[in-house]
C-alpha cells in the first residue's frame, strides 16, 4: 500500500512539474484543428516574448497581428494599448491603436489617440492618413437641416424638387421642397406614418409606404406598412398591396412600368414581426401581378431598379451574415453577390441613371459612410467621412451629385454631395477641431 501511494505521489509531481514548468498553464487542445494548436502555441509563445521584453514593440505588434487572426481583437487592442503605456511618444503604435479601437467600436479611445498623433512631433506626417477619417472626400452641403428628421430624400426627374420624408406632428409624413424657392410642400396629411417616398418616370405620381390600413392600435415598430401610389394632379391615393404583411421601399423601374420593392408576406413563421424575413417582389405600376424575385430565407432590402424589363436589380441582403450588395435579373435569376466585403455591411444600392455606378453606404470604416463603387463592384470609393452615421445615398439625374441622410447635426438631416467638388487635405488645426466636434459628439 504504502508503495502504491508513493506512486501516485510521484505521478502528481510529474505532472504538477511538466504543466507548470513553464511558467503558464497548460493548454488544453483537445478538439482543436492543427492549424488552431499551432495559433495557440505562436500565441503563447509571444506572450512569453511580451512578458520578457514588455519594450520590445516588435513583439506586441506580432502578438496583436496573431490575436487578430483569430477574431480576438479585444485583446489585440489591448496588447497595443499596454505598448502605448510604455512608450507614448510613438505615434505609429497610437495609430495601429487607434484603428484597432475604431475596429472594436470604441471610437472615443480612437478619436483621443487620432488627436494625440497630431499634436506631436510627426503630426504633419500622419495628416494625409487622418485627415480622411474626419473630413469629408467631396464638399458636403446641408439641403434641408431643421430641428425635426428629415430622411429619404430623391430628387425630381428635372432636378428642381427633393421629395422626403420628415417626422412632424408625431409621425411621418411626405414633404416636397422646391429648390429654387426653397419652399416646402406637405404632400400627406392624414395621422399616420408615411415613409419612402419615391417620385415616378413622369413626375405624375409618386409612390411610398403608410400605415393608414393598420388599425390595430400597437406601436410604430410594429404597425404594418402598404405600398400607395398618389396621383400629384388629382390627390387620389390607392393601396397597390392590400395584404396582412409589410410591404415597403417602393422603387419605379426607369420606363415607369414596375415598381419593385420589399415585402415580408412570403415568412409564415409565427415570429416577431421583426424578427420576420424580406424578399424582393416585383409588380406593374398599377398593382397587378406581384411576383417574388428573391427566396433567400434572409433579409432582402433597398432594391433598385433604374433600367426597365430585362435590366438588372441591384439590392442588399445579409443571406451571408453581413449585408453586402447583390446583383439580378428582373426575372430573378442569377442572383450573385457584388461587394466582397463579408466582414462589415454594405447597404442600400443606388444606381445611376448611366447604370455605370453605384452608391452605397457601408460600416467598414467603423461607422456608416456613403460609399461609390462601378457597377461592377470595381473601384469602390469612400465619399463621406464623418464621425456621424450617412445613410442612404441617391444620386441626381446627372449622376454629379448624391443626396444622403446624416445626424451629423444632431437630428436626420439631408446632405448633398457635389462629385464635381473634392476637398484638398486641411491643415493639422481644422482636423483637430474636427476631432473635438466628433469627441463632443459622443457625449
Amino acid at each position: 500500500m504504502k508503495l502504491l501511494k508513493s506512486f501516485f505521489i510521484i505521478v502528481l509531481i510529474f505532472v504538477l512539474v511538466v504543466g507548470c514548468g513553464t511558467g503558464r498553464k497548460a493548454e488544453d487542445y483537445s478538439g482543436m484543428s492543427e492549424s488552431e494548436m499551432e495559433a495557440n502555441e505562436r500565441i503563447a509563445d509571444l506572450m512569453e516574448k511580451v512578458e520578457d521584453e514588455p519594450n520590445n514593440m516588435d513583439w506586441r505588434y506580432q502578438l496583436s497581428e496573431a490575436y487578430q487572426e483569430q477574431g480576438r481583437d479585444i485583446e489585440a487592442l489591448r496588447t497595443i494599448e499596454e505598448g502605448v503605456n510604455f512608450n507614448p511618444g510613438n505615434a505609429d503604435l497610437k495609430y495601429t491603436f487607434a484603428e484597432l479601437a475604431v475596429k472594436v467600436g470604441d471610437n472615443r479611445k480612437a478619436f483621443q489617440s487620432y488627436k494625440e498623433i497630431l499634436q506631436g512631433i510627426e503630426g504633419e506626417q500622419y495628416l494625409s492618413r487622418i485627415a480622411p477619417k474626419f473630413v469629408d472626400t467631396y464638399q458636403v452641403t446641408a439641403v434641408l437641416s431643421t430641428e425635426k428628421e428629415e430622411a429619404f430624400a430623391l430628387y425630381s426627374n428635372d432636378g428642381g424638387k427633393i421629395l422626403y420624408q420628415m417626422y412632424d406632428f408625431d409621425n411621418w409624413d411626405i414633404y416636397e421642397y422646391n429648390i429654387l424657392t426653397q419652399e416646402n410642400k406637405r404632400i400627406t396629411t392624414d395621422p399616420d406614418d408615411e415613409e419612402n417616398p419615391v417620385y415616378s418616370p413622369s413626375n405624375n405620381y409618386i409612390a411610398f409606404t403608410s400605415t393608414k390600413d393598420d388599425f390595430s392600435g400597437v406601436d410604430y415598430n410594429q404597425k404594418l406598412r402598404d405600398i400607395y401610389i398618389k396621383d400629384m394632379n388629382s390627390g387620389l391615393e390607392t393601396n397597390l398591396t392590400t395584404n396582412s404583411s409589410n410591404d415597403w421601399k417602393p422603387q419605379y423601374s426607369k420606363d415607369g412600368k414596375f415598381i419593385v420593392f420589399v415585402s415580408e408576406r412570403d415568412d409564415l413563421r409565427e415570429e416577431d414581426l421583426t424578427e420576420l424575413h424580406s424578399n424582393i417582389y416585383i409588380m406593374e405600376s398599377n398593382g397587378s401581378f406581384q411576383l417574388r424575385l428573391s427566396t433567400a430565407e434572409a433579409n432582402d432590402g433597398g432594391p433598385s431598379m433604374v433600367g426597365s424589363e430585362g435590366k438588372p436589380i441591384y439590392f442588399d441582403s445579409n443571406r451571408n451574415g453581413n449585408f453586402g450588395v447583390f446583383k439580378m435579373n428582373s426575372d430573378g435569376t442569377e442572383q450573385k453577390l457584388v461587394t466582397t466585403n463579408l466582414d462589415f455591411n454594405d447597404v442600400s444600392p443606388c444606381v445611376s441613371v448611366d447604370e455605370s455606378k453605384i452608391a452605397f453606404f457601408s460600416d467598414r470604416d467603423g461607422n456608416y459612410e456613403i460609399y461609390m463603387m462601378n457597377s461592377d463592384g470595381s473601384n469602390q470609393q469612400r465619399l463621406t467621412s464623418n464621425p456621424a452615421d450617412d445613410t442612404n445615398p441617391i444620386f441626381s439625374k446627372d449622376g454629379r451629385k448624391v443626396l444622403f441622410q446624416s445626424n451629423r447635426s444632431g437630428n436626420y438631416d439631408i446632405y448633398e454631395i457635389d462629385l464635381d467638388s473634392p476637398t484638398s487635405t486641411p491643415p493639422i488645426y481644422e482636423v483637430i477641431s474636427k476631432i473635438d466636434e466628433a469627441l463632443s459628439a459622443l457625449n
